[in-house]
């Protein structure tokens, strides 16, 4: 079963730059694949027309078994709550702890309870973060700052995980951290994809052309007018 399916995809700028054409591509439920690019090719494009903010000219897309394309707003919202997004630059505020804004998403969302908290701990414990819980957002490291962006992205039920070039702007030895993260999460029974611009990271890790479960997927250049 397929947690995400891309089929004949086009997308044409306003300026006529054709940035997608024909693309197609799957991620299985069981599946944690990257999305290789140099800058420009469409990596956060792709992302943002997987969640709706962006309408291709052509093209199918399947998340988590239904055609977004065709469903209602309503129905995608349903959906919706199910796909964590981690933006390139989480939208972290300073003075605000770790677990407040958790608590604060919950109270957004209207949860309470038992289930609450299962999400709760479940997102901290995915994201390993439990040990600095109480630590305010300005006090968190690079890395720290996004597993923080992943633990708000992962609640509070996602099983489909898009990240925006996670390993950007972290040393070399933090980006294997956060892979690792993410790894963790993925063997917690989320499905992942995510972007990045290299590749050697991801090859080293087992990720490979043509994988099935663990692939690399690569976008050109868009072809300019």
């Amino acid at each position: 079963m397929l947690a995400i399916q891309v089929s004949e995809l086009r997308f044409v700028t306003e300026e006529g730059v054709g940035v997608f054409d024909g693309l197609s591509l799957s991620v299985p439920r069981e599946g944690f694949v990257w999305v290789v690019g140099p800058p420009g090719s469409g990596k956060t494009l792709l992302l943002r027309i997987l969640l709706r903010e962006v309408r291709p000219q052509g093209g199918q897309i399947l998340l988590l078994g239904r055609n977004i394309r065709r469903i209602s707003a309503k129905s995608f919202r349903a959906v919706r709550r199910r796909v964590g997004y981690l933006p390139e630059e989480p939208p972290l505020l300073r003075e605000r702890t770790v677990l407040g804004h958790l608590l604060f998403k919950l109270r957004a969302l209207g949860l309470r309870g038992e289930e609450a908290q299962d999400a709760l701990h479940r997102a901290l414990d995915l994201a390993e973060l439990k040990e600095i819980a109480e630590r305010k957002a300005a006090e968190l490291s690079p890395l720290e700052q996004k597993r923080l962006g992943l633990a708000l992205a992962l609640f509070p039920n996602a099983a489909l995980l898009l990240c925006d070039d996670p390993l950007r702007g972290l040393d070399p030895r933090d980006q294997e951290r956060l892979l690792g993260t993410l790894e963790r999460i993925h063997r917690g029974g989320v499905t992942l994809l995510g972007t990045a611009r290299e590749e050697a990271l991801l090859r080293a890790a087992g990720f490979a052309p043509g994988g099935a479960k663990r692939a690399l997927i690569y976008l050109r250049e868009p072809v300019r007018p």
